[in-house]
């Protein structure tokens, strides 16, 4: 039996003469206006070619359809029975540009035997919806109407759209636009998402369309563990029997990570599932780089196909993320790479016994010619072990995956392009890293490995290849600078774990070392829009401080650890983990901040105060950034991706 493999075509429309930084989902604030005519034509009209172009390359691949953002930019309301959005609403106008951009869009795909899909989160809103609504609750009945007035008139203005893809597990932060559009969490029980199928798939029945309902989650709520909890899945799903109903899950039981397991909701009973994969891999560098996905998706095309719930795929050629560089659009929304791993894994769909070498061979032989094809072959196919070996940090015990509703991957020292100086994770890291010694042979080697192919291919590469080298030249200096980064922290926090504190006053006379390192990688690719450097602040800022209190900085370490291991008897004895959780970090910052007692009553009120439910989302707003700023709790990164943080208080 044949497999849907559908790709997204968000990719097209990115501009790279435009600031571009969130890649999770088709870029609409490059594209959106505040003023008449609410959309910049031009640029929608040149990612519209680019659309058609990328649309017929990866029909050839062997894709059957496409997913394109979303539903909120596509509805106007105009035939709803009551009025939602005025006749000269920009939100009505706007979707009116994209409704008639994207249909010539459509008719193509269709004329193609391609399937369309649209996503949305739930729930999305705009300022005036929220004016009609009065209250954003999942249980708003007048909610429920919305939700079905914008399907019927998404099914009846688009006939070409085959079905609506669901994401319930994230939301606000990044996802929201300054010209008002947002989304909001609202489903975040069993019984809620229960109530938004119960809404949507009798309007999709009644037109004969799919709902496709993702199961990504972020630890958030009752639904936090959804991604890859099998109970929470069967109580879910349970009793959806409709065979217009399918589930969406990721590869494995955390975000596109590798050295995972593979997702355990794989053939679950219930909807059957679109087994979600990433060709332009975010974590590991936007596609800037060979990162072959040949074995990953072998391995997990050869699992889903032994499922009779697998229904086929969805590949991601340019979602996710926040950061990187032009190298990750290409000239035409995406970079060689990538377009090689989407080949690629559209072959596997159709033959997941296929031998990826030969089709890699081949693929850079017809594309390229000669040595420097069968040269690139060589590098791709090998990136998938160097990376394993140089970017991440082996794979985590068994017994220590999970931390609340989350499954912990290994790669927890790098958020996209900037490496963290959390002190919580670190400290967990360097409790599960095993043999530090061996990782960090591993990571050098791989960067020499690198650096060897990027020397090979400058030789052979013709001149409007050159950049391919460079890319991989690129790859093996981030693995370089990051060891540097890596090893210092490794030691400082083996040191912590075991009270050693001879060992860590060793350690702060590095510091300059890894100065050097960090300063070298920013002068080598300084005003590089193509392959830009690593996000370095935050690291320095630590590093600064370990110069500056070296002793306050290893009281933090050491809190940081006792943490991590409190975290972990919570774990074995059950008690709740929000108010244990506030308890904890009141025990911790009285830790932190050594003798400052403003700081540890500072500290006390907001723990006090985040207690009181009506307060909570304020008092987490207050005390979640300042913190994290002194004491080192979280990536900071977080505070600028999604969801905001206040989702975490529902």
């Amino acid at each position: 039996m044949s497999h849907r493999c559908l790709a997204d075509i968000a990719g097209p429309f990115y501009d790279a003469a435009k600031p571009f930084r969130n890649w999770s989902a088709l870029p609409y604030y490059q594209l959106d206006l505040p003023h008449s005519p609410y959309v910049d034509q031009q640029r929608l009209t040149e990612g519209l070619e680019r659309a058609l172009a990328y649309l017929k390359r990866i029909h050839a691949q062997g894709y059957t359809g496409i997913v394109i953002d979303n539903l909120a930019h596509l509805v106007t309301f105009a035939n709803a029975p009551s009025q939602v959005y005025s006749a000269d609403s920009p939100y009505r106008l706007r979707a009116e540009v994209y409704r008639a951009a994207f249909a010539r869009l459509f008719d193509r795909a269709a004329e193609l035997g391609m399937e369309i899909y649209v996503t949305t989160d739930m729930q999305w809103s705009t300022p005036p919806l929220r004016a009609y609504l009065g209250r954003l609750a999942a249980g708003n009945p007048h909610l429920a109407d919305l939700n079905r007035w914008a399907l019927d008139e998404l099914f009846a203005a688009l006939p070409q759209v085959r079905g609506l893809v669901v994401r319930v597990g994230e939301a606000g932060g990044a996802h929201n636009q300054d010209v008002g559009y947002a989304s909001h969490m609202l489903y975040t029980t069993v019984a809620a998402l229960r109530g938004l199928l119960a809404t949507l798939l009798p309007v999709c029945e009644r037109h004969g369309r799919m709902p496709i309902v993702r199961t990504w989650s972020i630890g958030i709520g009752e639904l936090g563990d959804l991604l890859w909890s099998p109970e929470r899945y069967r109580a879910v799903f349970d009793g959806f029997d409709s065979p217009w109903l399918l589930a969406s899950i990721k590869h494995g039981p955390s975000d596109f990570f590798r050295l995972l397991p593979h997702n355990p909701t794989l053939g679950r009973p219930g909807p059957r599932q679109l087994v979600e994969l990433q060709n332009r891999r975010e974590y590991e560098l936007f596609g800037m780089v060979p990162s072959s996905i040949a074995r990953l998706h072998q391995d997990v095309m050869q699992n889903a196909a032994a499922n009779p719930a697998f229904a086929g795929v969805w590949a991601w050629n340019s979602t996710g993320g926040w950061g990187g560089g032009r190298a990750a659009i290409g000239a035409q929304g995406w970079s060689v790479w990538t377009e090689l791993s989407s080949a690629l894994t559209a072959a596997l769909v159709r033959d997941p016994s296929l031998n990826t070498c030969e089709f890699a061979e081949r693929w850079c032989a017809e594309r390229f010619g000669g040595e420097f094809g069968a040269a690139l072959a060589n590098v791709y196919l090998e990136s998938e072990e160097l990376i394993e070996r140089g970017w991440y940090s082996n794979r985590l015990p068994a017994g220590r995956r999970s931390l609340g509703a989350i499954y912990l991957p290994s790669l927890l020292w790098i958020w996209w392009m900037r490496p963290t100086a959390s002190l919580v994770i670190w400290a967990y890291l360097a409790s599960v890293i095993g043999d530090s010694h061996a990782a960090r042979s591993a990571r050098v080697a791989a960067a020499e490995r690198l650096h060897w192919h990027a020397e090979g291919l400058a030789a052979l590469a013709p001149p409007d290849a050159a950049g391919l080298a460079q890319s991989v030249r690129y790859l093996a200096d981030m693995i370089a600078v990051t060891h540097a980064i890596r090893s210092f922290m490794e030691s400082a926090f083996d040191a912590a774990w075991h009270g050693r504190r001879e060992r860590w006053n060793e350690l702060v006379d590095n510091v300059l070392d890894v100065r050097a390192a960090l300063k070298q990688h920013r002068w080598r690719w300084a005003g590089n829009a193509d392959l830009p450097a690593l996000e370095l602040d935050e690291i320095e800022a630590f590093l600064s401080a370990v110069e500056r209190a070296p002793a306050l900085i290893w009281l933090q370490a050491r809190a940081a650890c006792l943490l991590i291991g409190w975290l972990r008897r919570e774990r074995r004895t059950g008690c709740s983990s929000y108010a244990a959780g506030l308890a904890a970090a009141r025990a911790l910052a009285v830790a932190l901040s050594g003798r400052n007692g403003q700081i540890v009553r500072i500290v006390g009120v907001l723990a006090s105060l985040a207690l009181v439910s009506p307060l909570r989302q304020h008092a987490i707003s207050l005390a979640l950034p300042w913190l994290s700023r002194r004491f080192y709790l979280l990536p900071s990164i977080f505070f600028e991706t999604g969801p905001a943080f206040t989702e975490w208080t529902v």
